[in-house]
């Protein structure tokens, strides 16, 4: 429990008494009235039973409190985390911001994920300034070392699997991206599991699709549009559109033009000039590694 030893009776009284619930009603008694008194005056801290217990009598999930009791933010390791899925590649100063804060931390704390990220922007670093995808691979090897011993992975190291994968050789990554997606499969009604799992297809249909293996990407990308379609996801879909249309265009398919072409309709419908800047710009990218 020592997540949530600073601050948490404090936090659990604070909730208790916005909510209007009743020390009674909290300990519905499972807890005892002295015992709960002593946790909500840190005092105690609770056994992992009455912690959940806790948590439920709040109608709350532990990510939720969590947020709470670091005011209304996230830890700083779920900060690193969160900066590091959701930052784009080449971004070379935003990579450097993240690694120098992930030392820091280390500077603090043992951590294999925050770990991993060193090594993970090390890569991405060498690879957006250099293009030198072996030695950025040297980068990554201690992070996959350290995952391919597991017995099982869990959605954290499934973030780390996606967010490296593209550094695999192509025949390694659909290898490893089969064996993360049968694990994903055991998350089946998580929200953010199916988000990671999405992503590792996008992943693997942009591999493919660099790779010259273009029926497979079409394949690939045919068993993605139908959920995006469902999701209603405009942004997903452009991107399915855009990498099939490619895939097409490189098989001599005039219908690739016409996807291609749709692919930016869509975003242009949305009005979504973020996305527009970032679906032209891998557009580019990829036209010119398929002219090189």
């Amino acid at each position: 429990m020592d997540n949530h030893s600073a601050g948490f009776g404090k936090t659990l009284l604070r909730i208790r008494k916005n909510k209007q619930y009743s020390q009674q009603y909290m300990a519905e008694n499972k807890i005892h009235q002295s015992t709960y008194s002593k946790i909500e005056r840190d005092l105690i801290e609770p056994t992992l039973g009455n912690y959940r217990h806790l948590l439920s009598r709040l109608d709350m999930s532990d990510e939720e409190l969590q947020y709470i009791m670091n005011d209304y933010n996230h830890s700083e390791k779920e900060q690193l985390l969160t900066a590091f899925m959701n930052l784009s590649f080449n971004d070379v100063p935003l990579l450097q911001e993240i690694r120098e804060k992930a030392l820091k931390y280390l500077d603090v704390h043992t951590d294999y994920i925050i770990t991993d990220i060193v090594h993970l922007t090390d890569a991405l670093i060498i690879l957006a300034i250099t293009g030198d995808i072996a030695d950025a691979r040297k980068h990554v090897r201690p992070v996959w070392e350290r995952l391919e011993k597991l017995d099982g992975w869990y959605l954290v190291e499934l973030r780390m699997i996606n967010a490296m994968l593209f550094l695999f050789p192509i025949d390694e990554a659909i290898l490893i991206s089969g064996t993360a997606l049968a694990q994903i499969q055991k998350y089946v009604n998580h929200p953010f599991a199916s988000k990671i799992a999405v992503s590792l297809r996008h992943n693997l249909c942009l591999l493919l699709l660099k790779n010259g293996r273009y029926a497979e990407t079409i394949m690939r990308i045919d068993e993605l549009i139908p959920a995006a379609k469902e999701a209603g996801s405009y942004r997903h879909l452009s991107v399915c559109y855009l990498r099939k249309g490619l895939a097409l265009a490189k098989t001599g398919n005039p219908e690739g033009q016409l996807l291609i072409d749709q692919a930016f309709r869509l975003i242009e419908a949305a009005d979504d000039q973020d996305f527009k800047v970032n679906l032209e710009n891998e557009y580019n990218l990829l036209k010119e590694q398929s002219n090189s």
